[in-house]
């Protein structure tokens, strides 16, 4: 029922992906992809210029469009900072400032603070084009491969390919038990929707526990310990 998600899938739709994609940043190292995002990254916060940083976006934006990564993936990249970015945004227009610029309700905006969330939600933008950008013209083992390369510690690596794997395990349970619950009637309103969803979540957190504990003990059994 939820086969296509297996791993072995996974990779192999990666794989799939790089080859038919070959241009932009696709062509280029994984090493190389991402001192480019560190370095980008680096100067945006360090400077805090505001010309700097819409430099380095504009740029993020060109090399990202040349490179054409899969608009679904991009989409969901994208989109999801996008609602935490517009309430820091409304968080500082509403917090600093002198100068009201619009009132809607009780709450006023002030120019100001919506300048300086202008600034920080800038150099934000700037982070995460850089971040698409390496993340979605790069396989996640090529990945690795590079931080291991840049001496990032092992635990970390290993925790982040972790992550990776059982992901989409997890995933993969929540199909099986949305699947089983919607054959029995659990879908049916939006109360029961509700509350069939409640108890899917924490019997995934339980598996999830259990599942790491099991690991864990094969991983000390085999010396990873």
């Amino acid at each position: 029922m939820s086969g296509h998600l297996h791993m072995g899938n996974v990779l192999s739709r990666e794989r799939t992906a790089t080859t038919h994609q070959r241009r932009g940043a696709f062509l280029w190292n994984s090493h190389v992809k991402l001192l480019l995002t560190l370095a980008a990254a680096a100067i945006n916060v360090d400077l805090a210029i505001p010309a700097v940083s819409g430099a380095l976006l504009a740029l993020g934006v060109v090399i990202l469009g040349w490179s054409r990564p899969p608009w679904r993936s991009t989409a969901v990249f994208l989109l999801i900072p996008l609602w935490p970015t517009l309430v820091a945004l409304a968080g500082f227009a509403l917090g600093f400032g002198v100068t009201p610029v619009a009132t809607l309700w009780r709450l006023t905006f002030y120019l100001e603070g919506l300048r300086l969330g202008g600034a920080v939600a800038l150099r934000i933008w700037c982070d995460i084009m850089w971040l698409a950008t390496l993340v979605l013209t790069t396989p996640f083992p090529e990945l690795l491969r590079a931080l291991r390369w840049l001496r990032v510690p092992v635990i970390l690596v290993d925790t982040l390919a972790m992550m990776y794997r059982y992901a989409f395990l997890l995933h993969e349970e929540f199909i099986r038990m949305r699947a089983a619950s919607q054959s029995r009637g659990g879908w049916c309103g939006y109360e029961r929707t509700m509350r069939t969803i409640g108890r899917i979540t924490a019997q995934i957190f339980m598996r999830a526990f259990d599942r790491s504990e099991r690991i864990a003990c094969s991983m000390f059994a085999r010396g990873g310990g």
